[in-house]
């Protein structure tokens, strides 16, 4: 059973993460602002991370790349970036590099980049799937895969695009760091003072570890709900369930109205890690279809029992 140790030094909890644990990272020096710092991928995810910096004060100029023109072009607008240019010169000019698209780009992108990749550069990732990412990297990268850190901020939103970037979007949430062997413990505690500069709390873990947590608690949800909601649409009268719904359908739906592309990504990426999850999940759904059918109801209120005063006792840590 994997360990959550306390607040813990950087180089411990970098140990500990190697050794199938999780610990945060006790607060770091305030980092110094860099130069520059390129973000592929503008969206909500890119484009809070340049928000917050700015306002952190922690970088002097914003570059941006990326497959859409007109997006990237809408972010400068907006404010969010500062400058629109070519991937080669993101990775020529940039001190830090975020790249924060799907999954499935992720590999193109590091293609695209590493050739031309400054040896100052620190690269880093928004992805929600690490281990399969990391494959990726180490053989696109080489022995470049040193500059890269592997990185996922516990913090999204239904609503996707540059418009929807917020400065405050990693404000008291988590960022995961999957640290590799061939990281500098330099370049781990710069990238953990970045985040703890922008209100997040970090800590480090190993990615498979990190792929089967967020299995089970960020992408099967997601899971689920594009499956009620289509249970809904495959009801002959689904037109009159939207009509009549309330504030619990709501409430219960509002992330299936989180980006398709990026979700459908993601459960491929971590194929393994949601059927275990997706598994666990059909054994409650028939346990619960048993009680209801045989009538057993007292079995059906401590189903529901120990699922309400769980959630009642679950606060959202940081």
């Amino acid at each position: 059973m994997p360990k959550l140790l306390p607040v813990s030094a950087l180089s411990e909890a970098v140990r500990v993460s190697f050794d199938d644990g999780i610990a945060q990272i006790e607060a770091q020096v305030e980092p110094e602002s860099f130069q520059t710092v390129g973000i592929v991928g503008a969206g909500l995810i890119g484009g809070s991370f340049a928000l917050a910096l700015k306002r952190a004060g922690l970088c002097r100029r914003v570059i941006a790349s990326g497959r859409q023109q007109s997006s990237l072009l809408n972010a400068k607008a907006l404010g969010v970036i500062d400058e629109v240019v070519s991937m080669e010169y993101l990775a020529q000019h940039a001190d830090l590099i975020y790249i924060a698209v799907p999954v499935k780009a992720f590999a193109s992108v590091l293609q695209q980049l590493t050739p031309h990749l400054s040896d100052r550069a620190i690269v880093c990732d928004g992805g929600s799937t690490k281990y399969e990412l990391i494959v990726d990297a180490r053989a696109i990268m080489g022995e470049r895969i040193k500059q890269f850190v592997p990185l996922h901020p516990i913090a999204g939103s239904h609503q996707s695009g540059a418009a929807a970037a917020r400065s405050d979007l990693y404000e008291d949430r988590k960022l995961i760091i999957t640290p590799l062997t061939e990281n500098s413990l330099e370049d781990i505690g710069i990238l953990a003072a970045v985040w703890q500069a922008v209100g997040a709390s970090v800590y480090c873990m190993d990615a498979q570890l990190h792929d089967k947590i967020f299995a089970a608690t960020s992408h099967l949800p997601h899971y689920i709900t594009a499956a009620y909601m289509n249970s809904l649409l495959a009801a002959e009268d689904h037109e009159l369930f939207f009509t009549m719904a309330g504030t619990g359908f709501k409430d219960f739906t509002r992330i299936a109205a989180s980006s398709p592309e990026m979700w459908n990504d993601i459960f491929y990426a971590n194929k393994e890690a949601m059927l275990c999850q997706l598994n666990d999940f059909i054994q409650q759904l028939e346990k619960a279809k048993v009680y209801l059918e045989e009538d057993k109801e007292d079995s059906m209120l401590k189903w529901f029992k120990q699922a309400s005063d769980k959630r009642k006792n679950w606060h959202l840590k940081t």
